[in-house]
This record gives C-alpha cells, sequence and structure tokens, in this order.
C-alpha cells in the first residue's frame, strides 16, 4: 500500500495495489495494520469487501450461508466428505461477500419457521456454477426432494433396488423406492421384472411428488421456482 494523501499524523489515505483506497492513521499504515477488505483471504479466492460479517454481535445469516458456499467449493476437507461438490465453482462476483450479500438480502423469504435454503441446480439441472442467474432460495422440503445418494445406489438407476425374498430365493425382482418429502419415510412404489419398469414408476410417481409440492408452496414461494419444479423432469442417467 501507499500512502496518496497525508493531512497529518492521525489522518492520511492509503491505496492498495487494486485500487482500493482508505482512511487512516500514519501509525497503522507504519504497523501494517490496515486491512484491504478485497484481499483474497478466504480459501485463498474469496473476499469479503466494503461490508461487515457480523450484526449485533452476531454472524450475519447472508454470511454464514456464503461461507457455507464457498466452503462447499474451495475447502478440501469439505469437497471429501461431500462429493457432490467436487466439480462445483463460484461465479467471480459472488467471490466477494459484498455482492453476494446484496443478492441475498434481494431474495430470501421466509414460510413459518421452515429452513430456507440455496439451491444451484433446480433451476438448471446439472448446473455446477453458484451465481444470481442460476441460484434460487428453496424451502428445505424442497431441497431434499432432489438430494441423492450415489455411494449408495449400487448398479441400478436411481430409485431402484434389487428384492428378494430371502437370502436363498432364487427369484430377483426389482422394487422402486422413493423418499418423500420427510426423508425418514421411504415409500415403496412397488415390484417389478426389469430395471426399467422400476425407473418409470418411480419417475412417475417423483416427477408426481414435485409438482405436489410446487402446488402446496405456489403462493410461497418465487414464481420462477415454481416453473422449474413443474417442468423438472427425471431421468434414468440422473
Amino acid at each position: 500500500m501507499t500512502i496518496v494523501k497525508y493531512t497529518n499524523a492521525h489522518d492520511i489515505i492509503v491505496k492498495f495495489e487494486d485500487g482500493f483506497e482508505t482512511h487512516t492513521q500514519h501509525s497503522n499504515f507504519i504497523r501494517g495494520n490496515v486491512r484491504n477488505p478485497y484481499c483474497k483471504d478466504v480459501y485463498n479466492i474469496a473476499c469479503i469487501g466494503n461490508t461487515s460479517v457480523v450484526d449485533c454481535g452476531k454472524p450475519k445469516k447472508s454470511y454464514t450461508c456464503w461461507k457455507h458456499m464457498i466452503e462447499r467449493c474451495y475447502d478440501e476437507t469439505q469437497r471429501d466428505k461431500h462429493p457432490t461438490y467436487k466439480d462445483c465453482t463460484v461465479c467471480n462476483e459472488w467471490l466477494c461477500f459484498e455482492n453476494f450479500e446484496k443478492w441475498y438480502d434481494a431474495n430470501i423469504y421466509t414460510i413459518g419457521d421452515e429452513r430456507i435454503e440455496i439451491d444451484k441446480d433446480i433451476l438448471y439441472k446439472g448446473n455446477r456454477i453458484y451465481s444470481p442467474e442460476t441460484c434460487v432460495f428453496a424451502p428445505k422440503n424442497i431441497n431434499v426432494l432432489f438430494t441423492k445418494s450415489n455411494k449408495t445406489r449400487g448398479e441400478y438407476p436411481i430409485g431402484v433396488h434389487l428384492y428378494r425374498k430371502n437370502k436363498k430365493s432364487k427369484t430377483c425382482k426389482f422394487v422402486a423406492m422413493c423418499n418423500d418429502t420427510n426423508r425418514s419415510s421411504m415409500k415403496t412404489i412397488g415390484y417389478y421384472s426389469t430395471p426399467e419398469k422400476a425407473f418409470l414408476a418411480y419417475k412417475n410417481y417423483k416427477e408426481n411428488l414435485i409438482k405436489r409440492t410446487a402446488d402446496y408452496y405456489k403462493d410461497k414461494i418465487p414464481l420462477k421456482l415454481y416453473k422449474a419444479l413443474y417442468e423438472y423432469k427425471i431421468e434414468i442417467t440422473d
């Protein structure tokens, strides 16, 4: 940083290499105690910007949301725990919390005491980038409908499992099962002779479940989220 204006020892203006300027005291300059809020010191890729991360002594909800998003994408420990975020990134604009906070404040909403979460791949299926264009806030009861467990799926399509009456039985069938909005509740849809038939049953049930959930929240969620839910299609490659 460079002193670009010196009024007196208690009032100087310093300029950082990225162009950011701030008032400070000369003693702070000498000690190196002047902070550049645009320094990318969050996982060496993101910055806070010219705003506060606390409100009334507690972390802002917008900051907590932003920090968790950055962690999911750039903290190696988190990516190891949640492989589905391995190739996810955050757009350049949101690598600054100051910018993200403006979007958060303009788009967040409440539905009673329900938990509202940021989602990146309902509006655009398969999307891997967090950005203002691709993200939307959704109730947790909607978000869980799109949670996948690739590790435990096995070789069959999504929603399909191999079924035997007992270990000695030679007769195998394929069962279609689906988590409802209450993830502790697994519904058995039916038993079928092939995995393809079981998948079609799952697809039909899951798409209808998504539509029913959309209708329940119709007047409580953004219109673009409602439309995305109604247009969402389950594919055998999911």
